[in-house]
């Protein structure tokens, strides 16, 4: 047993520890405090899981003694896939970016023939227990579990189910929730406003612009030979395009979602965000860029950046403004996935009160009929009235059931969809936000003027540092800077 103290604005907290640490009591020794203060100060001492909103509301409203206010939880670990057709980003990449300054091996665009291998796992889905604090207790492998989880469009398991390949010809992708999708590829020469609304569901490449005022919509990736214009681009997928993305017409609708990575030649007055990487060739000037991992530019100028991972820069420049670190990056997407996820648990709680119902009338009527029996047994012959109480006794049994195996088969259908849904959920957290070392890397110079903001400090640049390393300390939120 252990315990810690938490001083508050107006009360002290004091957390005690049961069962290494799986229950947490807490109490308010002395003092006042608001749930919110509450729930803050327990996720800054490292109380993150688990946490009972209930328990700390009584302690909001004046409850005395102990209750418990975080709990371990059984939680699945949806186990390391390895994606066979990514290549592009590894150590070597980035190594060979920072002596030489190349980007010329990094393609985004993946074609694949039917039949290739997509996607294996390295490691087995398992199941352990997560403590207040955040460690997993090992519990077993998930050897029911295939990896049909991350079986997306145009794709399926090969015979000795373990691994994914593609059932066409075309290019793959990967979301950051884990599934594994082909395309075909479908070409056109450009496409500008007067084409409406562009919403293909194919991989796209485009020989040449796209246009001011467009928009486009795709499940899987683009591939643009030329220019995007102050254009709306939401894609699944991957984003490559040769000459970058141009906005200097400052229309508040020329966005660029990609749901996996963007490679570009440049970045000019646009607002994007990717789902992994972003790399670019030449300058991102006066964008607000969002990526989940880590970006890649040489120079970056009068921009506001948000990065999970890592930023590999040569110059940062004129007043940019870098948020470090995996809390400032959430999929655009994530709230209705959550809402989608949180309907299919109530809608599952529903037809388990309404099979209790149905199986409960359903006993009813058994008996009724079984004692309906028992006093024809009793008497020395049957009536007509008696087989037609009899018949309608079977009718309704029959009815009964046939609307319990109906309302069975949607909470089979319905259960399967949650837990993917949870296992999906599972995978975002564990390979987008977990295990992070957020670090910022300057082969030239950060200048006078620019920003880098942590959870616990924003460091000001008063003069112009050079050939440094930025990294931000997990255990306390801030800042270390190191020579490289």
């Amino acid at each position: 047993m252990s315990k810690k103290r938490i001083e508050l604005n107006n009360g002290l907290l004091l957390l005690t520890e049961l069962w290494g640490g799986k229950l947490v009591l807490g109490e308010i020794r002395y003092g006042t405090a608001k749930k919110t203060e509450m729930r803050s100060a327990l996720i800054k001492k490292g109380f993150k899981y688990g946490l009972l909103d209930a328990s700390i509301g009584l302690l909001e409203s004046g409850q005395k003694g102990q209750v418990p206010i975080a709990l371990a939880y059984l939680d699945e670990d949806p186990g390391k896939p390895w994606f066979h057709f990514e290549d592009a980003l590894n150590d070597d990449n980035f190594t060979t970016w920072l002596e030489s300054g190349s980007l010329d091996t990094i393609d985004f665009s993946y074609p694949v023939k039917a039949g290739e291998r997509l996607l294996s796992l390295s490691q087995t889905p398992f199941s352990y227990l997560r403590h207040p604090n955040g460690k997993k207790e090992f519990l077993e492998e998930i050897q029911e579990e295939n990896i049909a989880l991350y079986a997306g469009e145009n794709t399926t398991l090969n015979m000795q189910q373990n691994a994914i390949e593609a059932e066409v010809d075309g290019y793959a992708h990967h979301t950051i929730y884990g599934t594994v999708s082909v395309y075909p590829l479908k070409t056109v020469k450009n496409i500008g406003k007067m084409h409406g609304r562009v919403e293909f569901d194919y991989a796209l490449e485009v020989e040449q612009d796209i246009r001011s005022e467009s928009s486009v919509t795709l499940p899987s990736n683009l591939i643009v030979k030329g220019l995007i214009r102050s254009a709306y681009i939401r894609v699944g997928g991957n984003i490559t395009c040769n000459f970058g993305f141009d906005n200097q017409q400052r229309l508040e609708r020329a966005r660029i979602y990609a749901g996996q990575s963007i490679f570009s030649n440049q970045i000019l007055g646009y607002n994007v965000w990717a789902g992994m990487y972003i790399i670019v060739q030449q300058f991102i000037e006066n964008s607000v860029v969002q990526c989940m991992n880590s970006l890649v530019a040489p120079v970056i100028s009068r921009s506001e950046i948000k990065v999970g991972s890592k930023v590999f820069a040569r110059n940062i420049e004129n007043g940019t403004q870098i948020y470090l670190g995996p809390n400032y990056i959430i999929d655009p997407s994530l709230k209705s996935i959550k809402n989608y996820n949180r309907q299919h648990e109530k809608k599952l709680f529903d037809l388990y009160l309404d099979l209790e119902d149905q199986q409960r009338d359903l006993e009813f009527t058994k008996k009724k009929a079984l004692g309906h029996l028992g006093k024809l047994n009793k008497m020395a012959k049957a009536s007509i009235s008696s087989d037609v109480l009899l018949n309608r006794f079977y009718v309704n049994m029959r009815d009964m059931l046939e609307k319990y195996r109906s309302t069975l088969e949607k909470c089979e259908r319905t259960l399967s969809i949650y837990e993917d849904e949870k296992k999906q959920l599972a995978f975002y957290e564990t390979h987008t936000r977990d295990k992070k070392d957020p670090e910022i890397i300057v082969t030239g110079k950060i200048g006078s003027g620019c920003v880098i903001y942590a959870p616990h400090q924003t460091l000001r640049i008063r003069e112009s540092l050079h050939h440094v390393s930025i990294k931000l300390i997990a255990e306390n939120g801030t800042l270390e800077i190191s020579d490289l």
